[in-house]
């Protein structure tokens, strides 16, 4: 029987930065991945990946209810220079408590479709898993919710699914940039629309992405960013300085 493709530890030191973070210790092969539809671009670190459907009414259900769940704290932990406007909740910690098969699904997906667009994880590879449920409530917010063009910092996979129906909302279209051709033309940026339960995965620490704005009603996401955390040595933090990252 093939090693599973990942394990799970709690971070263990209680003073670390990543403390609140689980601990994912990649090991054998990745699986394979599913069908998915592939928003393809120039540059293989731009490239989008769509999985239709990939969870059911009852997925939905179970991850509205550990959003709510009354353990889960709302962070306000964004970058100072990122404009945005919405409610998040950290919540790897209780879905890995309480619905560990949907837990260990979003790290199998993450590593397969790393190991055939992206090719960044490598067995051995410690990454943290940080799990949001966001919420856009126009209603809340008193305006509309929003979020800038940005990339996620040291995210080598970052996915976004859709958690409510369309209907429940105007705008919250997710958008990603389409790079640069060999000569240096600006390529146009790419849109995908998502229904409820869809899932988009994408290389977040080098494709720029955001949404139009949230105009009326209530966009709920889960979005998991499967990040190399803090622990970047000076090396990686002086080449990200050097790109103007």
């Amino acid at each position: 029987m093939a090693p599973p493709p990942f394990f799970c530890q709690g971070c263990g030191d209680d003073d670390d930065d990543d403390s609140d973070c689980d601990v994912l210790e990649i090991r054998g092969y990745p699986p394979k991945p599913p069908r998915y539809e592939l928003f393809a671009a120039e540059k293989p670190e731009l490239q989008v990946a769509v999985v239709r459907e990939f969870f059911s009414k009852q997925d939905v259900a179970a991850l509205h209810a550990v959003g709510q769940d009354p353990r889960v704290e709302e962070i306000n932990d964004r970058d100072d220079n990122l404009v945005y406007k919405h409610q998040v909740w950290r919540i790897e910690l209780q879905l890995k408590e309480l619905h560990r098969p949907i837990y260990d699904r979003l790290m199998a997906m993450c590593r397969a479709l790393d190991a055939d667009l992206w090719k960044g994880i490598e067995q051995g590879d410690e990454l943290f898993p940080e799990i949001e449920y966001i919420v856009y409530d126009v209603g809340k917010l008193g305006g509309p919710g929003t979020i800038e063009p940005h990339r996620d910092n040291g995210s080598q996979v970052t996915m976004v699914v859709l958690l409510s129906p369309p209907s429940d909302f105007s705008g919250g279209v997710n958008f990603f940039e389409g790079g640069e051709d060999d000569s240096g033309k600006a390529l146009g940026d790419r849109s995908v629309r998502l229904q409820m339960g869809d899932a988009v995965f994408f290389y977040g620490d080098q494709c720029s992405h955001w949404i139009t704005p949230v105009s009326a009603g209530r966009r709920t996401i889960l979005q998991m960013e499967l990040s190399r955390g803090r622990h970047q040595n000076f090396f990686e933090q002086l080449l990200d300085w050097w790109r103007g990252e």
